[in-house]
Order: structure tokens, then C-alpha cells, then sequence
């Protein structure tokens, strides 16, 4: 269930950064400092996927919201294409992600329909996994109850082993993990009776199984346009304006800087001639600079143009042959930017 952030410090994610992909419970960040949980994951077309309750990405209305994924690195990634199970009675919703997490960082495992109940019935105790803008927590849980169905079962209760731990609402999208294998997904925790309820992994399995006879299709974008974008620096600053629904074409961008900074890299979908960068919004104006940065195909950045913001502008460099640009706004720490677009000046 999502959460609102206290206090935002990244060093364990930091620490983390070298290890090696692996299927986990990342963080997704819906904006203005609400988070929500999901298990990162590869599905068996090699596409990578985030599973997550629905209720995490449910917006007012009944629409699903793409939030971001915040990566070990403290950078925000979009994600895409959210879609619920086709049985509406599960808590359960699916993700794609987008950009360099899944082109270099997404987990080498996959979520498996094969049945886990020989495994269940041997397990005495297992950890629930949980991560936060904070930390990543393990928490030793023992089964409490197992339902049996025609279908074989798809719920657990648990609890936590130690009986001075307990249960949080914020814990919803965390995993239980056993000798290394995802078994369950918590989505519903009741605080009262120190009691969660998880739905089995093989059932989620199952669930994107049916969904894979419906593919989604990619995202057609014009020549030139941005392929990605990953927040470096600086907040998401409104609920559900984040980068996915962006990039999507379904909102403005809100974002408000950190430290006097926002920057992002955006990546084009393919080498191209740029002479310059064109921004719309509001509330730029007499609030700082843009700095644009060009790299061409992995060569690092180099200086391209810096020009003043308003909220209309043409910032034009000497044209280049570009694989990406880094993007930097600056302004007070009271700034809060709305991006209405953001588009390459192309050379023709």
C-alpha cells in the first residue's frame, strides 16, 4: 500500500548498486513523495516486469497509474502499460518497465506457474521482503493459514515470527522469499490481528500468462523523439505527473529541484542531429537556467548551450550528432516546475 516518505537517504541503495540483477521488491514512486511496493522480474518473453497489488497503482477514478521506479541509485525510471489481472476478484497488477532498467538492470529471474505447493508444505519459516526510500528490510514470517481450492490454493496468512515486530500498511507489494525463491506477495495486512495476506506467486504466474495472449504493443514515437528519460536530480513534485504518464502523453511532468537542481538524461530512440532543446511549461520563467549537455553514442557529455528559463524556450546549440543529452534546470529550493514538453530541435 503506498506511503508517505519521513526521511529520504539513499546509502543502502548505494551500496547496493554493484551487486549483481536479481529478481527483488523495488520501490515505485507515484509522485509527491507517495511510494508503493513491486517485485521486479523478467516475464518469459524476456520483457521486463514489475508485479505489484493493484490497489498500489489504483488511482480515484478506477484507472491505473505508471509509477515510477526508483532504482538502487536514487535516479527515477518510467514504467509503462499497466494492466490488471483479468480476474478482478485478485489484488494484482502488472507493469512494464522502460529505459535502461530494462535494457542493462532488470533481474535475470522470471515468475513461474509451476506449482508451489511441495515447497509450501515445507516451509517452517520464510523472510518478507520490504524496501523503503530508506532501507531494504527482511522480516522473518511463518505461515499462518493456507487456502484449498479447486485451484489449488492462491492465498497465505502469515505473521511475523518475532512477536515484537509487526505488520505495516506501507508493507503491501513486499515478497516472501524462501531459499531464495519469490513464494507469495503480500497485498492486504490487517494491524489489529498482526496478520498479512499474500497472494502465491505460481497464481500471479498463471495470472500473466493469460495477460501474454493480449501483447502489448510498443509505444510508436517519431522520428527524433525521446526513447527514455531518467531523473537524476530534483523531486516529482505532483501525484501521478511522474515520467511514465510523460512520456505516455498523459500529463505534465511536476517537478521541483534538489539542492538548486533539476536534471535528467533523456535518451533518444536513435542517433540524431539536435541544435538545440525546446521547452514549454509553467513556472520556469525567473526561476533559473537550462543547461543542456550532449553525449554522442557513449562518448560523456559535453557542453551544448545554456540559456534562461521561461516558459516557452529555444535553446539552441551548434548542431551535433546526439545518442542522449543531459537536461538541468536550475532554481530555488521553492520552485515547482510544470513540463508541458520537451522536444530536440532537429536539424531537418
Amino acid at each position: 500500500m503506498t506511503h508517505k516518505r519521513h526521511t529520504a537517504t539513499i546509502a543502502l541503495f548505494l551500496a547496493l548498486a554493484c551487486l549483481p540483477a536479481r529478481a527483488e521488491t523495488v520501490l515505485l514512486a507515484r509522485g509527491d513523495d507517495t511510494f508503493g511496493q513491486g517485485w521486479l522480474f523478467l516475464d518469459v518473453s524476456g520483457r521486463c516486469r514489475i508485479a505489484t497489488p493493484r490497489h498500489v497503482v489504483e488511482m480515484s477514478d478506477g484507472k491505473l497509474a505508471a509509477p515510477d521506479l526508483l532504482d538502487s541509485q536514487g535516479r527515477l525510471h518510467p514504467t509503462e502499460a499497466p494492466v490488471a489481472a483479468i480476474d478482478e476478484t485478485l489484488d494484482l497488477a502488472f507493469l512494464a518497465v522502460r529505459g535502461t532498467i530494462a535494457k542493462e538492470g532488470c533481474s535475470r529471474d522470471r515468475v513461474r506457474a509451476t506449482p508451489l505447493q511441495p515447497i509450501i508444505d515445507s516451509i517452517k519459516q520464510a523472510t518478507l521482503e520490504i524496501t523503503t526510500p530508506a532501507e531494504r528490510q527482511s522480516l522473518a514470517v511463518a505461515f499462518r493459514a493456507l487456502s484449498r481450492d479447486s485451484g489449488g490454493g492462491q492465498i497465505i496468512a502469515l505473521a511475523p515470527v518475532d512477536a515484537s515486530a509487526s505488520f505495516q500498511k506501507g508493507m503491501s507489494g513486499g515478497t516472501i522469499i524462501y531459499n531464495g525463491r519469490p513464494i507469495a506477495m503480500l497485498y492486504e495486512v490487517d494491524t489489529d490481528e498482526g496478520v498479512g495476506v499474500a497472494l502465491r506467486y505460481d497464481r500471479i504466474a498463471a495470472e500473466l500468462q493469460k495477460l501474454s495472449a493480449e501483447p502489448v504493443e510498443a509505444e510508436q514515437r517519431p522520428d527524433g523523439s525521446f526513447g527514455n528519460m531518467m531523473l537524476m536530480k530534483g523531486r516529482v513534485s505532483q501525484k501521478d505527473n511522474g515520467i511514465g504518464s510523460f512520456l505516455a502523453g498523459s500529463s505534465a511532468l511536476h517537478v521541483a529541484p534538489d539542492r538548486d537542481r533539476v536534471t535528467f538524461i533523456v535518451e533518444m530512440d536513435r542517433l540524431s542531429d539536435i541544435a538545440g532543446l525546446r521547452i514549454k511549461g509553467r513556472g520556469l520563467a525567473g526561476q533559473g537556467s537550462l543547461i543542456v549537455e550532449a553525449d554522442s553514442d557513449g562518448q560523456g557529455f559535453v557542453p551544448g548551450s545554456r540559456c534562461t528559463l521561461v516558459d516557452d524556450l529555444a535553446c539552441p546549440m551548434s548542431p551535433r550528432r546526439v545518442s542522449r543529452l543531459r537536461v538541468t534546470l536550475t532554481g530555488p529550493a521553492t520552485a515547482d516546475y510544470r513540463i508541458d514538453s520537451l522536444e530536440p530541435m532537429m536539424t531537418r
